[in-house]
């Protein structure tokens, strides 16, 4: 079953209702689920993986516990700052994408997210501007396209935290 966005214009309540009726389907019916969202609250709710896609390249894919905890790909980081978090006992870094928002149609040369990445200037030589990265297994299963140094990436720190109580 392929879902597009299918709660993103829903009020809470209702993207919860939703939600649980996917599920059931899912469950009942004993089918995959494709979950097309730029929502990663419901994404990290519904899924066991997630691919995290720019420009139509897959940038990072890995199990949802992989993907929303860093190591992860630039654009992976930006997108979990956008996540809506309402309880006072998580804590979130707010990061901003600056740059120009490329062309789909005529995308840059080199990596599709060199244009907005912050991490941009960490790597040598220009090598984003010139060279889409090649995948790289961070772990058993996941995967990331980035030419930042793994001492870089595994230095990241979390974008979202919870306190403990």
């Amino acid at each position: 079953m392929v879902a597009d966005e299918p709660v993103s214009a829903l009020d809470v309540s209702v993207q919860a209702a939703g939600t649980e009726l996917l599920m059931e389907i899912q469950c009942k019916e004993k089918t995959t689920l494709l979950f097309i969202s730029h929502d990663l609250s419901i994404v990290r709710y519904l899924a066991d993986r997630v691919l995290v896609m720019y420009l139509g390249h897959v940038v990072e894919t890995g199990s949802t516990d992989q993907v929303f905890s860093p190591p992860y790909h630039p654009y992976t980081e930006a997108l979990l700052s956008a996540v809506p978090i309402a309880d006072t006992r998580v804590s979130k870094k707010h990061i901003v994408l600056e740059g120009d928002i490329p062309s789909a149609v005529n995308p840059p040369p080199g990596c599709p997210f060199q244009t907005r990445c912050r991490w941009k200037a960490q790597v040598p030589e220009g090598l984003c501007e010139r060279e889409i990265p090649a995948p790289r297994q961070l772990a058993e299963g996941h995967q990331v396209k980035c030419h930042l140094d793994e001492a870089i990436l595994r230095a990241m720190e979390p974008v979202i935290e919870i306190a403990a109580e």
